[in-house]
């Protein structure tokens, strides 16, 4: 007979530790998700795969079912449907998901990132800061290299907004945008305001967070050598909103798996979704993007 606690089991693909930019370290993410039933889980956190065998081996001991996963960014090529600001740009998330993922074959990928991010992506983001006013750190060769670390998003790029020096005149700068923003807003959430209205798509600050050459049909390839699935990171909500040239470009590369189910999702973006997955016989995932208990999405 079927109970309740069976019909609400859960599966959440698609979630971050301390090891990127989430809140929770492993035995926080476990203890939420047996409080929410969740049964299986794939820990994505962005360019690193630092923790996957403890977490791997924590959530077998709760009795949770695990893939192995990471968050990664590709390269879409520069035309108008890719740099209009009502989509996701030309550097949308992504995710590898499998079984059991080789790890040492993310290293070249590593490799690229942390050059690209230190010769180009941090100082043009510095220096478009500067010029917009804002207060920016002086970080020498071996901090720059710190910020690296597990090659997670780099920890300057929310002291920036954090800094309370910053606030007014990131205050005067999203008023331009929306001018109901009060001051305390901008205490509230920094980071919010500054990724919404300088670092979003079409806005002064963006920059592409990975090189031209990391590809999408480069991504699926590495995808492939890991021993896992490329898939779209939530394409629809706030967060992705890929156009459908992205969606078709994405399954022409290679890409073979599409994130139906998101928090962010609307039922008719699920719906669009599902059917894209079955006309293009993708595989389907599911996830919050849960990123700790203080975030909106709730774990599963």
């Amino acid at each position: 007979m079927e109970t309740t606690a069976t019909k609400n089991r859960l599966v959440d693909l698609h979630l971050h530790s301390t090891f990127s930019d989430g809140s929770e370290d492993i035995a926080g993410i476990v203890a939420e998700a047996q409080k929410h039933n969740v049964v299986a889980l794939a820990l994505t956190d962005h360019n690193n795969g630092n923790c996957a065998k403890k977490f791997a081996d924590t959530c077998k001991d709760a009795g949770i079912e695990t893939l192995d996963g990471v968050e990664i960014y590709v390269s879409f090529p520069k035309t108008d449907w890719s740099q209009n600001p009502n989509f996701c740009g030309t550097s949308p998330d992504c995710v590898i998901l499998g079984k059991k993922l080789d790890w040492k074959k993310l290293k070249k990928y590593q490799e690229m990132l942390g050059e690209y991010w230190l010769d180009y992506w941090l100082p043009k983001t510095f220096c478009i800061y500067k010029d917009l006013g804002l207060e920016v750190p002086w970080l020498n060769e071996a901090a720059l290299w710190n910020q690296l670390e597990g090659f997670r998003i780099p920890k300057v790029l929310h002291d920036i907004p954090n800094n309370p020096r910053n606030w007014q005149r990131l205050w005067e700068i999203c008023q331009a945008f929306e001018p109901q923003i009060t001051i305390a807003d901008i205490q509230k959430n920094p980071v919010r305001w500054i990724n919404q209205h300088l670092n979003a798509v079409g806005k002064q600050a963006y920059v592409p967070r990975i090189c031209d050459a990391f590809s999408v049909k480069v991504a699926a390839k590495l995808a492939e050598e890991m021993g896992g699935i490329l898939f779209v990171a939530h394409p629809g909500g706030e967060y992705g909103n890929w156009s459908d040239e992205h969606l078709n470009f994405f399954v022409t590369e290679g890409g073979k798996g599409i994130e139906v189910y998101q928090f962010f999702h609307s039922e008719s973006q699920m719906q669009k979704f599902w059917s894209f997955a079955n006309e293009h016989q993708l595989l389907i995932s599911g996830g919050s993007d849960w990123h700790g208990r203080n975030g909106r999405p709730t774990l599963g």
